[in-house]
């Protein structure tokens, strides 16, 4: 006969029997869900990479704070024009609406009180209705797209702006999972936009009195269509890739974890565990 194994510490909801869920939402009643997605990313970084950038970054909040980690829904809700781009599998509006409802609402019946949407994928078209949704139910539910935390700093530790596959994402990717990045396949590559930059800003515009926001209506070419290279070989880059490093991800990624501990730790102390908060 083997000996026993030692259960291991764990901060994620599906590693727990139930009635251990419940004793944990006794002790810190915040349940953060990662939202991910599986979309193309170039040829050099994996479809999860949305999805797998959260893991580290939670689990650290999770350790520091004692929230709850809900299980990882991999795919999330796209605009436009990621449709129809192979390697893509978006989830409608509607899906992505449900499914946080749903997720929530199951969550709250374990001691659950207080829930953070946590996502670096664009998707807050989505999040930002069904929080208010929860809310007018009597949910304190939180939406938190990353990159918009720490604006402030993102150009003290990038040299262009966050888009997709670039300098930003393969950085994160070669700081936490680069045995899925394949450097040697990175390309540069600009996208076509169909309102100018100067009218638009991006996830990481620090103070812009741009009139719309990157998920603002129809502003992007489809992807399927706009990111080829001369040839007109399918890449799906837009920025550039060239520039990332390790490094860089690591730093980005710390600033992440330490301004959401910071979050965390503000909803606990102005709402203590066991507390309702009134939102209707």
């Amino acid at each position: 006969m083997t000996e026993e194994a030692e259960k291991k510490e764990s901060y994620w909801w599906q590693h727990k029997s139930w009635n251990e869920v419940v004793e944990h939402a006794k002790e810190c009643d915040i349940a953060i869900l990662p939202l991910g997605s599986i979309e193309q990313h170039g040829h050099h970084l994996p479809t999860g990479h949305d999805t797998l950038q959260l893991f580290p970054m939670l689990e650290k909040v999770a350790e520091e704070t004692g929230a709850m980690l809900l299980p990882t829904p991999w795919y999330g809700a796209h605009p436009h024009h990621h449709w129809d781009f192979p390697g893509t599998i978006p989830l409608s509006n509607d899906t992505l609406d449900k499914l946080i409802k749903d997720v929530v609402k199951g969550a709250s019946k374990a001691g659950f009180k207080k829930f953070i949407l946590f996502f670096g994928h664009g998707q807050a078209f989505v999040t930002n209705y069904t929080v208010n949704d929860l809310g007018k139910e009597g949910y304190f539910v939180l939406s938190v797209m990353f990159q918009r935390m720490i604006r402030d700093v993102h150009d003290d530790i990038f040299e262009t702006p966050f888009w997709h596959a670039d300098e930003a994402e393969t950085s994160i990717a070669l700081a936490h999972f680069a045995e899925y990045v394949d450097m040697s396949k990175a390309v540069d590559m600009d996208a076509t936009s169909l309102v100018d930059g100067d009218f638009v800003d991006g996830c990481t515009d620090y103070a812009s009195s741009k009139p719309l926001r990157f998920d603002s209506g129809t502003v992007s070419a489809p992807e399927y269509k706009d990111l080829t290279n001369e040839d007109g070989e399918l890449i799906g880059v837009v920025g550039k890739p060239s520039l990332a490093t390790e490094e860089k991800g690591k730093e980005y990624t710390d600033y992440v974890v330490e301004r959401t501990i910071k979050l965390v730790n503000h909803i606990k102390e102005k709402h203590p565990t066991g507390e309702d908060v009134e939102t209707n």
